[in-house]
């Protein structure tokens, strides 16, 4: 697992050289600098306190859903499982690691082994509720501009299409029996697992209605709170942009993001935001402004979790290796 993340982390900070590159090669003010402190810093304040409602929200859906499993963490430790929670989302394939490094962190404390597997599970089934409930104005923010649902299409195929050739070209470079034959197991395993949760899911719904409920309202502020986070941080550049209209216009993005293959959906948020906040912005400043909401709604907490990830690692490591 550590090897697959080492390498998503590669592939992640690639991607993200080359997605910046480009953004400041081909949308960059020549005076950056200035740029930069002319902006209004109560928008700038203003993403960092909702960067930090997005994870305090995440928290809560923790804390909440564990505790009425009789599993009791501690507030900060439920930051810290959020920030590692995305520091896995962010070096993984479809966000894999999202799911799979809070069951380390959550396991780090006591806890049976099952429970923990519901809560992770839960806290993700809550969030997909929210991408179900908006997705009718997803729809409607695409149909309403089909230049934007074009583009958006163009590069979220590319990069699939990108993603499935070098895959591709991986199984020639390697021992393909091999890959397929553990392909096929952890497929396997996903079945096995998925079916097990979804029976524990049912019976944690029909126990703990009200519980699921709030789980499933924190999940929406979270995210909420990322989209707010777009929104301020145009506003930063241009205070006169209509919030609503740049709310809804960043959904087909936060799809986009969901479903990209890429780790922590990188190159996709870079280049698909392009034609999002390009209706809002002048060219000059597109590159800035991107490279800042990836930075602050993803990038600032990845790097904070990829160094609590490795300290628990390191201190767990430690302790099994210390003579009794």
């Amino acid at each position: 697992m550590i090897k697959k993340i080492l390498q998503g982390l590669l592939i992640t900070t690639a991607i993200i050289l080359v997605s910046f590159v480009y953004l400041a090669y081909r949308y960059f003010p020549k005076d950056v600098w200035e740029v930069l402190l002319a902006l209004d810093r109560k928008y700038l304040l203003l993403a960092m306190f909702f960067l930090f409602l997005f994870h305090t929200f995440d928290m809560l859906r923790v804390i909440v859903i564990a505790r009425s499993l009789g599993l009791y963490y501690p507030v900060y430790y439920g930051y810290l499982v959020s920030f590692v929670n995305t520091f896995g989302a962010t070096a993984t394939p479809f966000h894999l690691g999202g799911e799979f490094l809070p069951l380390y962190t959550l396991a780090r404390k006591e806890g049976e082994v099952y429970k923990i597997a519901t809560v992770v599970t839960l806290k993700g089934l809550s969030g997909l509720i929210f991408y179900l409930i908006f997705l009718p104005f997803t729809v409607k923010a695409l149909l309403s501009s089909s230049k934007l649902a074009k583009e958006l299409l163009i590069i979220v195929l590319t990069i699939i299409f990108i993603s499935l050739t070098l895959y591709v070209g991986a199984l020639y470079l390697k021992d393909r029996r091999s890959i397929v034959e553990r392909e096929k197991e952890l497929l396997k395993s996903l079945k096995r697992s998925f079916r097990r949760y979804l029976a524990t899911c049912r019976a944690f719904y029909r126990d703990h209605k009200g519980v699921f409920l709030i789980a499933v309202l924190m999940s929406i502020a979270l995210y909420l709170a990322f989209l707010a986070i777009g929104v301020v941080l145009l506003k930063a550049f241009n205070p006169s942009v209509p919030a609503l209209d740049v709310f809804l216009s960043q959904l087909p993005l936060l799809y986009a993001i969901f479903i990209s293959p890429t780790p922590g959906g990188s190159g996709v948020g870079e280049f698909g935001a392009i034609p999002v906040f390009s209706e809002y912005l002048p060219q000059e400043f597109l590159g800035l402004l991107i490279i800042l909401w990836r930075a602050i709604s993803q990038y600032f907490s990845a790097l904070i979790g990829g160094i609590i990830f490795f300290i628990f690692l390191l201190n767990d490591v430690a302790k099994y290796n210390k003579p009794n």
